[in-house]
């Protein structure tokens, strides 16, 4: 939830970057229902998703307690990865940085 917490501080950062930020939450044991939760408390800008089967995130994060980050671009291409752990995730100066690099790339 720290990361999730980070990230919604610098909302405004990534919306100016033209980024959509997606939290695909695997491990929330009480399903869409502890989305919600999360939601209430928090509040994040951000879409909150599940894959408690890791049907569609086993394609990024294949190994067992990876938590990578990916960059997307509107085509569907993956322009960044920043490699994470259970308890080391991306920050949003890691993130803001690598968004700035692509948009400088065009």
């Amino acid at each position: 939830m720290r990361q999730l917490v980070e990230l919604t501080k610098h909302a405004e950062q990534f919306k100016s970057l033209n980024a959509e930020l997606l939290f695909v939450f695997r491990e929330e044991s009480e399903g869409v229902e502890g989305l919600k939760k999360i939601k209430e408390k928090y509040d994040p800008p951000y879409r909150l998703m599940l894959d408690f089967e890791k049907k569609s995130s086993s394609a990024y994060s294949p190994e067992r307690m990876t938590f990578d980050n990916y960059v997307i671009d509107s085509t569907g291409k993956v322009r960044g990865i920043i490699d994470g752990s259970l308890r080391e995730r991306a920050t949003a100066e890691q993130l803001i940085k690598l968004l700035k690099t692509i948009e400088e790339e065009g």
